[in-house]
This record gives structure tokens, C-alpha cells and sequence, in this order.
């Protein structure tokens, strides 16, 4: 399924201190940071931080040079596997998740969510430096704009083959799409594949009170996450074009 909603994260800056210095290892947020100021961010948050630290998140940091954008920065360690400073047997690494300085608020509430999957994708997928590859780094760069979306889920009617879309107090921050379709007495629950457990369960409470207010606790429940059905849905009600 297409990305539904857009992030308050531009771009992430990985980082990993090698035999030369601290080095930019990526920057997909090279549009909003520039290549200097990505590696003076990283030299100023491990000077900061010091090498002792890991496994946490520091911030908001300012991102120096750079006045509209601010940075989360996560701390963790890599086993060396190349090497000729016998010191090094771990590399000090950051994740810098970058954003507009007007979102520091949203971030700041979503700074338990960032740490908690930081810390996992670090410790099971990040073990060595050879782990620090493009196609790693653009993967953690999507899951985590994924996580902590901003724009509210979609809901819609769906009855005798026509569609409304609700408004009103039903919003929340998230991912997602939900269906009411009245003739199969069936609430869809549409979600993106990388929505996070947590952003699942605030839609499925959304989802209980909406059966609850409007539909009298009468509509079976559906969830679908998988991108194949979730598509095929989507096209079904013709909201694909929408996405």
C-alpha cells in the first residue's frame, strides 16, 4: 500500500566514529542538511555525548548552520570489523532523526516511540559496521517516519456502492484507513504494513468508539495490514486514487 500520510521526520543522519573521526555514513535528509552540516552535527553530538554513552536518545539539538531544523539524536555501538586502531573494537554510532524546528513539540511527545525502535532495529538488525548500508539505513529511515505520522486516519461510509467521508471528532495522528460498509455490517481497518503496535491500538480504539456511537456495537471488526489486500480494498472502494 502507498505511504497515506506524510511524517514530521525529513530525513535521518547516520554516523559512526571510524579510525579517522566521526564520518557521515547517510543523509537522507541531504535536501534540508548539507554534507557539512551534517558531519559538524555528528562531531558536535559525539563531543557531546562522549563515548561512554549508549543506547539513548539526546534532544531536540539544533543542527548548526541551520536555523529551521532540529535533530533527535540516538547513541548506540557497532563491533569494528576493520580496523587499525587496536582501541576500536566498537565504533560509537548516532541516528540523527531530523525535523522542522516548528514540529519540536511533536517530537518531543513522540521521543518514547523513537527509543523504543531505535533500540530494537540497533541491537537486532545494526551489529556490526558492515550493517551500516544504504539499504538498511533507507529502510529504518522509512519505518520511523512511518511511526510517528501526523496527518489523521481516513474513515469512510460505504453504502449501496457510493462513499462519504466522516467528519468531525473521530481524528487522530495516524496511518491508516477506516470503512464502514453497511451492507456487510463490516468496519475495515486499512493499515500501512510499517504502522507502529502502538498507533494499531489508538485506531482500534477509535474504531470501538465509532462502532459504539454510530452503529450500536452491530459491525464486525476487520483488520488489514497486508499491502496485497489492503490494495485490493482500497481499488474495491475506489479510494486507491486517493492515497
Amino acid at each position: 500500500m502507498a505511504a497515506l500520510t506524510e511524517s514530521p521526520i525529513v530525513g535521518i543522519i547516520v554516523s559512526s566514529f571510524t579510525d579517522a573521526g566521526p564520518q557521515v555514513i547517510f543523509n537522507s535528509a541531504k535536501i534540508h542538511v548539507t554534507e557539512d552540516q551534517a558531519l559538524n552535527l555528528s562531531i558536535r553530538v559525539m563531543t557531546l555525548i562522549g563515548e561512554e554513552v549508549s543506547n539513548d536518545i539526546f534532544g531536540p539539538l539544533p543542527v548548526p548552520s541551520n536555523e529551521e531544523y532540529l535533530c533527535l539524536a540516538f547513541v548506540f555501538r557497532v563491533a569494528s570489523t576493520f580496523t587499525t586502531d587496536p582501541r576500536l573494537t566498537e565504533r560509537p554510532s548516532i541516528i540523527c532523526s531530523i525535523f522542522k524546528r516548528e514540529l519540536k513539540r511533536d517530537m518531543s511527545r513522540a521521543h518514547g516511540l523513537i527509543l523504543s525502535y531505535l533500540s530494537k532495529v540497533t541491537s537486532e538488525d545494526l551489529k556490526s559496521e558492515d550493517d551500516l548500508t544504504d539499504e538498511k539505513m533507507k529502510e529504518m529511515h522509512k519505518r520511523l517516519s512511518a511511526l510517528i505520522t501526523t496527518n489523521p486516519v481516513r474513515i469512510y461510509r460505504i453504502e449501496n456502492d457510493t462513499y462519504v467521508e466522516h467528519t468531525g471528532g473521530f481524528y487522530i495522528p495516524s496511518d491508516a484507513y477506516i470503512i464502514a460498509d453497511i451492507q456487510k455490517q463490516t468496519l475495515f481497518m486499512i493499515f500501512d504494513r510499517h504502522l507502529s503496535p502502538v498507533r494499531k491500538r489508538q485506531v482500534g480504539i477509535l474504531i470501538d468508539s465509532l462502532n459504539e456511537n454510530l452503529y450500536r456495537r452491530r459491525f464486525n471488526k476487520r483488520i488489514v495490514d497486508a499491502e496485497e489486500e489492503a490494495d485490493r480494498l482500497l481499488n474495491f472502494y475506489g479510494l486507491k486514487k486517493k492515497l
